[in-house]
């Protein structure tokens, strides 16, 4: 025997007729499907999943409407399914110890798409919408895509009538990144049940369709073989639910898809993709100081957040290097002496107009949104152009390119005239091309861009810089790339596929492809598989406990679904400026206590002049390796980590020597505010206040001015005591008043200016207690003085193992 593995025919006899039926089987699962190409059974574990209604192996869209199998044949592996307007589908069935595939082998051209399924199954408890995966009970059930031209979900086009055909609807996936409908998923949740839809569009043609709200942009082809339906595959699969993410793994190396592998473990299981890691856009004669810091911060990598001049040709940064790649390589090197990976950012296809792809000769391969025609021949010197009207200019972009021969030519502003369109305050020979005569019959083409003021590749060019970025890493030895703004390679109008062709044709090429981290500001259905992980949620404009908390926590949970490894996103420690102050430790706990409590990596945004600048950096980089070698360890018990996870709690990790370690919970309350202009003549500066605590305890303070004046000698009487510092205080200073009772008097970037003397003691009852802060205003001016404390309960003691 050949080793193959044939389908089993069943045969029934029903009503005194034949039916036939072929049960398709792995480890796990059992499928059958009836002699019309509609599945009849899909058992996990020999428990039943399968929805009510009837669903299909396949279907296809001819001519905008939905045909579905009306007879099933096979032979062998051959399933040939004829359609409901006769033309015969070949697929290639296969039957392997891990999953069962089914391959498009032949399938007529006049097919605009074609679905797998789709199908309704009942468990859907967990629906991982991303990943394939549906979970419920003791069982899972998987359908995923085997390449990058088999994409998960619907086009958008049919998606409404395949959710009228076969009665579905399901919810958006809102994230802190966007909001993407139930049809661009693999696997839609409909709350009763989950519905597996996997296409492959027919890509072979020249076409017009919406794009990012452009009803009818157009939409260049897919050369060759990869532009055909022919060659979508996908792969079904169950498994107890405790296993289903182990049997993914093993679907991959059965199939050949991407199975990266991240300090010697598959990424989806090791920890190390879950690594937080340092934000630094440094310069090349700050390397060495850069390297201190994440080394004092326990970071295994640091991440350069704006390396390169140029997108396109990705030129370096001259303030990064000026010796190129082989600079980069050198940096590298460099790195690794002391145990640290080198990792860069990029706008994926973005293209800056300042790359040779663009000036001085712009290349023939710039993304076109359509073609518009000259009314008439113009001169080199035109700066007031007329075209025959076009829709193209309904929806409003940013730099407002043409492209005609190699001339680029930026408009100002357009007017509609009947069937004409005058275009004005135009930018003849932009982005340092060449202004050019030029007749009416030449295309004038109308160039997609972005607010970044960025153009864009076309399906082909962008190859051209996924290529060019794998160079990069070969040369070099880089170990982390984002795909930022991969949604740009959307705007060819190729959807999913282009995203996963932009990703595939960088890490295809790759020689070491152990160790590198990725992620991307989508995470498709495909590129789950190469991806490492998404770290979404930038907080720039907002203070650290606001930024995004919701959306971050919102993240874990899509995380979890689609058993993706876990990140909590970005995280900036600032110095102070306009209505920010400095970052500080309590600040930066509560981050790496979220962090803890959702097992969750992160990124830590500090750039130079912070690093250098902020008096406590050494302390919250001490800070960030503690609470990541606890959290890595994964030494936290499951009820730490549900209450360290809630974003209203606050807590404070003090270690004690190298194994153990005192978790303190914290109260930290509001800011009290005493206006002491608001005072009478002669009566004394202050302010009673009524405080809070848990329980009994110390207290710590930060105190500091708002507005002009000088403040002396703070006191603050309760319950248990009076404490009084001795200094002076003015604006953009802080007096800090730790558990220990030390004080000390610091700017505003918490650098210490001197040690003040305390007398007393500073402790708070349990419960409400009434307060009193008197000081001494010194001049005429009174500013605002600013009351933060702080409570710690008692601690619990963790050791790492």
């Amino acid at each position: 025997m050949n080793g193959k593995k044939w389908a089993m025919i069943l045969v029934f006899i029903l009503c005194g007729g034949w039916i036939y039926a072929v049960e398709l089987k792995t480890a796990s699962t059992a499928i059958i499907i009836n002699d019309k190409g509609f599945y009849t059974s899909i058992k996990i574990e020999g428990q039943e999943i399968i929805g009510k209604g009837n669903y299909p192996m396949i279907s296809v869209v001819k001519n905008g409407q939905i045909v579905l199998p009306k007879t099933l044949k096979v032979s062998g592996n051959k399933f040939l399914l004829t359609m409901e307007d006769n033309q015969v589908i070949e697929l290639l069935v296969r039957q392997q110890p891990q999953s069962i595939t089914y391959e498009v082998a032949k399938i007529s051209a006049l097919y605009q798409s074609i679905v797998f399924g789709p199908v309704k199954v009942e468990p859907h408890e967990v629906v991982g919408e991303v990943v394939g995966v549906t979970q419920g009970g003791a069982v899972a059930f998987a359908m995923q895509a085997m390449n990058i031209k088999t994409n998960g979900g619907i086009p958008q086009e049919y998606a409404p009538a395949y959710g009228t055909l076969f009665s579905y609807a399901g919810g958006n996936t809102d994230l802190s990144v966007s909001s993407t409908p139930y049809y661009n998923f693999a696997v839609a949740d409909t709350k009763d049940g989950a519905v597996f839809q996997l296409s492959a569009r027919n890509r072979s043609q020249q076409e017009y369709r919406k794009v990012n709200q452009v009803e009818k942009a157009l939409v260049l082809p897919v050369n060759g073989p990869e532009g055909n339906i022919a060659g979508a595959k996908i792969a079904l699969f169950g498994d107890q639910r405790s296993r289903i993410l182990y049997r993914i793994g093993k679907v991959e190396t059965e199939q050949g898809l991407p199975h990266p592998m991240i300090e010697g473990e598959w990424g989806k299981t090791s920890r190390g993709a879950m690594r937080s890691y340092l934000i630094t856009g440094f310069p090349e004669n700050d390397f060495d100081f850069v390297l201190d810091k994440t080394q004092r911060a326990g970071f295994k990598t640091v991440y350069h957040p704006d390396p390169f001049k140029t997108w396109g040709h990705f030129e370096w940064n001259p303030s990064l290097t000026k010796s190129g790649d082989e600079g980069i390589k050198k940096l590298v090197e460099k790195a690794a002496e002391q145990g640290i990976k080198i990792g860069v950012h990029t706008l994926s296809n973005f293209l800056t107009t300042n790359d040779s792809y663009v000036t001085p000769v712009p290349g023939k391969k710039l993304l076109k949104q359509g073609q518009l025609n000259l009314t008439s021949d113009i001169d080199d010197t035109q700066t007031t152009l007329e075209v025959a009207a076009s829709d193209l200019f309904n929806v409003p972009l940013t730099l407002n390119a043409l492209q005609i021969g190699d001339e680029l030519i930026s408009f100002g502003k357009f007017e509609k005239n009947n069937d004409r369109i005058t275009l004005t305050a135009c930018n003849r020979g932009a982005f340092g091309t060449k202004k050019t005569a030029h007749q009416k019959s030449e295309p004038l083409f109308k160039l997609w861009d972005y607010p970044y003021r960025t153009l864009f590749p076309d399906i082909e060019l962008q190859d051209e810089f996924s290529h060019r970025l794998a160079e990069i890493f070969n040369k070099t030895g880089l170990k982390q790339i984002s795909f930022d703004g991969l949604e740009g390679c959307m705007y060819t109008g190729q959807d999913y596929y282009a995203t996963a062709r932009f990703v595939t044709e960088y890490y295809n090429p790759l020689q070491n492809k152990a160790d590198i981290i990725n992620d991307a500001s989508r995470l498709d259905h495909y590129l789950w598989h190469i991806h490492t992980r998404m770290n979404w949620g930038e907080p720039w404009g907002e203070e650290m406990r606001k930024g995004q908390v919701a959306n971050r926590i919102k993240n874990q949970e899509y995380f979890r679904r689609n058993l993706f490894p876990r990140m909590l996103g970005w995280f900036l420690v600032r110095l102070a400026e306009r209505n920010f102050e400095t970052t500080s430790l309590e600040d930066l706990e509560w981050a790496l206590s979220e962090s803890a409590g959702f097992d969750a990596g992160y990124a830590m945004s500090i750039n130079v002049k912070t690093l250098k600048n902020h008096g406590q950096i050494d302390i919250l980089l001490d800070a960030m390796k503690n609470w990541d070698e606890l959290r890595y360890a994964n030494v936290f018990t499951a009820d730490q980590k549900e209450r360290l996870k809630d974003p209203a709690t606050e807590w404070h990790l003090e270690k004690q020597d190298d194994k153990n370690y005192l978790l303190y919970p914290l109260f930290i309350s509001e800011r009290f505010r005493c206006n002491l202009s608001e005072m009478q003549p002669g009566q004394p500066g202050g302010a009673d206040w009524s405080w809070q605590s848990p329980g009994e305890s110390t207290y710590a303070l930060r105190i500091k001015v708002e507005g002009e004046g000088t403040i002396a000698n703070p006191s603050f009487t309760t319950p248990l005591g009076v404490v009084k510092i001795e200094g002076k205080l003015q604006a953009n200073q802080y007096i800090l008043l730790d558990h220990q009772g030390r004080a000390t008097l610091t700017d505003q970037y918490y650098n210490v200016l001197s040690e003040l003397n305390v007398q007393g003691k500073a402790l708070l009852p349990k419960g409400g207690s009434s307060v009193s802060f008197a000081c001494e205003a010194n001049g005429d001016s009174r500013p605002d003085v600013v009351v933060r404390y702080q409570t710690r309960m008692t601690p619990e003691k963790i050791s790492k193992p």
